[in-house]
């Protein structure tokens, strides 16, 4: 969808495109060079929960929130330590290689990950908040959650 809709010049036989991602855009639009960093509109905060060893720290965001679904550069990315490595995820745990970090985050900070893939990872969610600074200014209702119309 997305990156196909770069290339819709080049095909007058298109009659319909479904593109979605880039409302929002995610890490795959990144890692394939269609925007950067800044130009994803979702984060998901996520807080540490425990560093069990010096090299890996764990999320309260697993594949329940951020979704399984990936295309080969992990589960998202750490936006206040973008050495980190979102590499495994249980339903409610995200399991972060700390490794090239320094400092790695605290037990009990709050990061922002942008998903590797942001079109599930709406979909697990009813709500949707629309934050400036520390300021939630909207919340939008999932309206087509779980639904294919």
């Amino acid at each position: 969808g997305t990156g196909a809709l770069l290339h819709v010049g080049e095909m007058p036989e298109l009659t319909e495109i479904r593109v979605g991602t880039y409302i929002f855009n995610d890490w795959t639009t990144v890692s394939n060079g269609w925007c950067e960093p800044d130009d994803c509109a979702a984060r998901i905060a996520a807080t540490v929960v425990s560093r069990p060893t010096l090299n890996r720290i764990i999320l309260d965001a697993g594949s329940k929130t951020l979704s399984s679904d990936t295309r080969g550069a992990g589960y998202g990315h750490i936006v206040e330590y973008p050495d980190a490595h979102l590499y495994k995820l249980n339903e409610e745990h995200g399991y972060v290689d700390v490794t090239a970090c320094d400092p790695a985050p605290e037990i009990g900070e709050r990061v922002h990950v942008i998903p590797e893939h942001i079109c599930v990872a709406v979909n697990l969610h009813n709500v949707i908040f629309g934050v400036r600074g520390d300021q939630v200014e909207v919340e939008y209702t999932v309206a087509a959650r779980g639904l294919v119309w």
